[in-house]
């Protein structure tokens, strides 16, 4: 629901961006909130979700 309400306000591939940057915020929380270490695994994944955020808003 709350899906359908975002996508009204602003346009819908601006919300698809919300979807990516929605894992790095998990990342970034659970090392702060939880304090997990952080892997090779998840700092490569952040720094590729973000690489393909800034290439698909340069297009």
């Amino acid at each position: 629901m709350l899906w359908n309400l975002a996508t009204k306000w602003i346009v819908a591939i601006k919300t698809s961006i919300y979807i990516y940057v929605s894992h790095v915020i998990t990342v970034i929380l659970s090392v702060l909130i939880l304090h997990e270490k952080i892997t090779v695994i998840s700092i490569i994944g952040t720094i590729l979700i973000l690489i393909g955020l800034v290439v698909s808003q340069k297009s």
